[in-house]
């Protein structure tokens, strides 16, 4: 009797210690790009991130992430004012131009996308020295949809 009483009280601990919240240790987590507004001339303000190390190589590491957002996957996380429609709505429209793509994000994103400031609360973070701990900052940047929408027009790659 005692025996099963210490295996129905064991089942039970078990159980119970499962149905407990589960704490995320991944440290390669992604955050997702974020709408922070939609100014007059259509342009967006979002709020993306990057894990890098460096600060420049970070900046333009958030631009190319709020580009390929606005672009391929659309601003879903935010606001609601940005336009959640991705500009390249067809299937496979980047597989299909890797070579287009490829030259596009090596140079030519940049007049596409301003670096505004860093998130609040970040300065003071980026000061501290943090060894062997993936760290991920947010920067806003301010993307041009209708000169990007334009720029896949003018190019082939989005048909009117």
């Amino acid at each position: 009797m005692k025996k099963n009483l210490l295996y129905i009280s064991l089942a039970a601990l078990l159980a119970l210690s499962s149905c407990a919240e589960q704490k995320m240790l991944n440290s390669s987590y992604t955050y997702k790009t974020k709408c922070l507004g939609v100014g007059f001339d259509g342009s967006q303000q979002v709020l993306a991130f990057s894990g890098m190390r460096n600060k420049q190589d970070a900046i333009e590491e958030a631009k190319k992430a709020a580009i390929r957002e606005v672009l391929f996957n659309g601003l879903r996380e935010g606001k609601p004012d940005c336009d959640v429609k991705p500009i390249l709505n067809e299937p496979n429209v980047q597989a299909n131009n890797e070579a287009y793509f490829n030259n596009f994000f090596t140079s030519s994103y940049k007049t596409f996308a301003l670096y505004i400031e860093e998130r609040a609360g970040q300065k003071a973070k980026n000061q501290q020295k943090v060894k062997d701990v993936a760290q991920s900052t947010g920067y806003v940047i301010k993307i041009s949809r209708p000169a990007l929408k334009e720029k896949m027009i003018a190019d082939g790659i989005l048909r009117n």
